[in-house]
């Protein structure tokens, strides 16, 4: 019997089928004993995993950022508040940037965004050789 289950607290775990029972069993949500059984009569067996849970994804406003690709396909200049797309689910980060000899620098971040992820890469609109990386949020 699987007494270290309880229903409706998180834990991290295997369970194991027991020979003889259903080769692949579906229950959603999972539940504490096999589906139709009780308690006292569940084979499910558990054993305790010291593998790291996956972390919970924080998403927010971008805070900094750093260059990543520096290849400019513009001209010697300034290119201002220009819109990023975003390898993750992020949108409205816009940067400002300076080109000499088709090489992007300087990074600055002009507007923040919202739902960014630390690591999300953001792609220059009209300049895709030009990427930088979302260092933190906020």
């Amino acid at each position: 019997m699987a007494t270290n289950i309880t229903p409706g607290v998180g834990q991290h775990a295997t369970i194991t089928n027991p020979p003889a029972k259903a080769v692949s069993t579906t229950q959603n949500p999972l539940t504490p004993v096999e589906y139709g059984e009780t308690a006292a009569k569940s084979k499910y067996t558990t054993v305790t995993s010291s593998d790291p849970l996956v972390p919970e994804l924080d998403l927010g406003p971008v805070a900094t950022i750093t260059g990543v690709g520096t290849v400019s396909t513009k001209g010697d200049g300034t290119e201002t508040a220009v819109a990023t797309t975003s390898s993750g689910i992020g949108t409205g980060a816009t940067v400002t940037y300076t080109v000499s000899s088709n090489a992007a620098s300087g990074f600055t971040l002009v507007a923040t965004g919202s739902n960014y992820a630390v690591n999300e890469v953001l792609t220059v609109v009209g300049d895709t050789g030009v990427t930088v990386k979302v260092a933190t949020i906020s």
